[in-house]
């Protein structure tokens, strides 16, 4: 019901409206048909500069996520390079007995 109502207010809007350019002189009224369809004009060119910025807005925050996630795997990769060069460094060296390249070769007979 609200529905209606506001589309039979906006009806008699309309309505009185024409009503009120009719007895408006000439060139007032070719006028104001100008100033309508130029704020109709401006009105189309807002929608699309808003529905262009959104389309923009996505594509950023679609490519800062990319990156962000890039960079949050790159900076893993590096903490987890730090911390095998930290584990090395800190490792105690024991001196270990290299073992033998293999057993001794026995010599053959000829």
């Amino acid at each position: 019901m609200a529905a209606r109502r506001g589309s039979q207010w906006t009806a008699d809007f309309e309505r009185n409206l024409r009503k009120l350019e009719r007895q408006l002189p000439a060139p007032v009224r070719r006028m104001l048909r100008q100033l309508g369809k130029n704020l109709r004009d401006t009105q189309r060119q807002v929608e699309a500069a808003r529905a262009q910025g959104e389309v923009r807005l996505h594509r950023l925050q679609k490519q800062l996520r990319g990156d962000a996630t890039r960079v949050q795997k790159q900076l893993r990769g590096d903490a987890t390079q730090l911390i095998r060069q930290l584990r090395q460094a800190v490792e105690p060296k024991t001196s270990r007995a290299r073992p033998a390249a293999g057993r001794a070769r026995r010599s053959r007979k000829k």
